[in-house]
């Protein structure tokens, strides 16, 4: 066996995975903002609904932000998929395999 056994396209797969993950919940986070504003005018007096107003846009920044960070991890995953097969190459070239037993 060449290298140190780490599967190079279940890193780029599992970043491609988190990156589904965060456009999923920003579709979401669509969905319920539409819906929230769809019905604001049916709710106008109602005490609750600047609460509700509220709250929607603390969710909305929320899940903005958890996209982010999710998506930036899945782009960290697919670069680190390139960058460790490159160190890996160099060091198989430099050490040679671990089983060589040279």
């Amino acid at each position: 066996m060449d290298g140190y056994g780490v599967e190079l396209s279940e890193l780029s797969t599992t970043g491609d995975e988190f990156i589904g993950l965060a456009d999923e919940a920003r579709e979401a986070m669509s969905e319920f903002s539409g819906g929230v504003a769809a019905h604001e005018g049916a709710n106008e007096g109602f005490t609750t609904t600047s609460k509700v107003g509220s709250l929607a846009t603390q969710w909305e920044f929320q899940i903005d932000d958890i996209c982010k960070r999710t998506a930036m991890a899945g782009g960290l995953l697919q670069d680190s998929s390139t960058s460790y097969q490159e160190v890996e190459e160099t060091v198989i070239d430099s050490l040679g395999p671990l089983d060589s037993g040279s």
